[in-house]
């Protein structure tokens, strides 16, 4: 077992000297810019690289804001272009030059950008549509900015729709509360505790298994995944005090009831080939909801996956152990762009270096938000799902509420089976943590 063991580290070894000697021969000077063109960071040019084999899916996000009453469509109109005229992040597309994504700059078509629904016209079918049109690389001097706005025809939702090279949902959410719905207070206090919480560095187990990763299947295409609402049977403040209790923020919680909704589902099926990648759990690296700065950052803490299921209390043990690590996304995106130009080695790097689960939280706000007379009553969020990936656990509080909004994808996971499977986490993670 260790010469295996060994022979598959020299393997990797390896491999790896093999893709850098290959990437130096292609690889040009990337921070020069092309022309007029500004090159995309390497922070954010990762969202746009990691499109498959050709978009096979869609790094899009979208966030469904739904309200009491008709919003006055002159007053949105006048907040969306003011928070589009505060930003460059929404005046810019992509064009691609060899191979690699660089910004142009460009004005919103509000024919395009923004659009009230007709009766007969549905939300998902002009979201499907922004899905498709905000991923295809612009041509010199064309193309309309990466987000689109839509009004239902009734004026009681409003969805936003953008790519997720030009933005995070943290740093999208902390725009909206101070343009669109004009709070100047910290929406919520829930989600930025980077700071509050030293955990010391556990002993992290080895779970990677070289024989199981070139084989697995890239899903669904496109964004054609499911997701599904689970509302958690508690309020938000009460969460927070039983994860402080328990020496967990709020994303820990989240993370520690997705791993156990993942072994539950395993463990239901009865399968032998179950996942060894570990959990991964981006964490925003703001620190507070009033950050503005633009473009995509994160750190991350992965949880490792234990098979059989053991007891509660022992992956409780785990977390507690477990710290936060990669303090950005500039490391993933230089290697992207090595593996563009290098097309031989991308498929199977990424085929090893993709997440299996991941577990975000994206609180909204604490207290009501409102714009003019009409009160938001709740919100649904479409997270995109990375290629490989085969379940997203996108957590998120409004004014109390706690939901989970489950996403799957079809082809390699049994939607039906996770839904049951995560509720019935949350019940035994609440009750344990409660006791």
């Amino acid at each position: 077992m260790l010469n295996l063991m060994k022979s598959k580290k020299l393997y990797l070894i390896f491999f790896g000297l093999i893709i850098f000697l290959f990437a130096s021969l292609f690889l040009r000077d990337q921070s020069k810019n092309h022309y007029n063109f500004e090159a995309v960071s390497n922070a954010d040019s990762i969202f746009w690289l990691s499109q498959g084999g050709r978009n096979n899916r869609y790094i899009t996000c979208s966030v469904y804001y739904n309200f009491d009453k008709p919003l006055d469509q002159a007053l949105i109109l006048e907040r969306i272009k003011d928070l589009i005229n505060s930003y460059k992040m929404f005046n810019r597309n992509i064009i691609e030059i060899n191979k690699l994504p660089y910004w142009q700059k460009t004005k919103p078509d509000w024919n395009k950008n923004f659009y009230k629904l007709r009766p007969e016209e549905s939300i998902e079918q002009y979201r499907a549509l922004a899905d498709f049109e905000l991923s295809q690389p612009s041509t010199e001097g064309e193309g309309a900015p990466l987000f689109r706005v839509y009004l239902t025809h009734d004026q009681k939702q409003l969805v936003f729709i953008w790519h997720h090279v030009i933005s995070d949902f943290e740093g999208m959410l902390n725009k909206h509360a101070l343009h669109l719905f004009e709070t100047i207070e910290e929406r919520t206090k829930f989600g930025y505790q980077l700071k509050d919480f030293q955990i010391p560095k556990s002993e992290q187990e080895n779970n990677f298994a070289f024989n199981k990763v070139f084989h697995r299947s890239v899903g669904s295409q496109k964004s054609d995944f499911n997701v599904n609402e689970i509302t958690l049977p508690v309020k938000d403040i009460d969460l927070y005090e039983i994860g402080l209790n328990n020496d967990l923020s709020m994303s820990d919680v989240f993370s520690f009831i997705t791993a156990r909704a993942i072994g539950n589902y395993y463990e239901s099926l009865s399968e032998l080939e179950k996942p060894t990648l570990p959990i991964i759990s981006p964490l925003s690296l703001r620190k507070n909801s009033l950050a503005l700065d633009e473009g995509n950052n994160r750190a991350i803490k992965k949880f490792p996956i234990v098979f059989p299921m053991e007891p509660i209390a022992k992956t409780y043990e785990r977390f507690s152990l477990v710290s936060t690590s990669s303090g950005s996304y500039d490391q993933a995106g230089q290697a992207m762009k090595f593996l563009r130009r290098t097309s031989i080695f991308e498929m199977p790097i990424r085929r090893i270096s993709a997440a299996d689960f991941i577990s975000n939280y994206f609180p909204l706000a604490d207290m009501e938000l409102e714009i003019g007379d009409s009160s938001l009553i709740d919100h649904n969020f479409r997270v995109p799902l990375m290629p490989f990936e085969r379940t997203k656990f996108a957590w998120s509080n409004y004014d109390g509420k706690v939901v989970l909004f489950l996403h799957t994808d079809p082809i390699l996971i049994q939607s039906d089976v996770m839904t049951v499977s995560a509720n019935k986490a949350i019940e035994e993670v609440l009750s344990f943590l409660k006791n």
